[in-house]
């Protein structure tokens, strides 16, 4: 994986030819972090798009859920 930008709650980069953004959202009214990931492939289609499933607590997870939620 191939790091764009990276700051705290907030991720982008590359793997596979894919682009790779994720960012953190604490809004939701309880300690549970959410991520919101997004995948886009070369030719511009999404690949991933939406929330991260519960359990997904930390950037790192968050990055492997959209690895494999993309079927990267």
């Amino acid at each position: 994986m191939r790091i764009l930008e990276k700051k705290r709650g907030y991720f982008r980069g590359t793997h596979k030819g894919c682009t790779i953004e994720i960012e953190r959202d604490r809004t939701s009214g309880d300690d549970r972090c959410k991520f919101y990931i997004t995948v886009q492939g070369a030719d511009g289609c999404y690949r991933y798009d939406g929330w991260s499933p519960e359990g997904v607590e930390t950037m790192a997870q968050a990055k492997r859920e959209a690895i494999r939620g993309a079927c990267l």
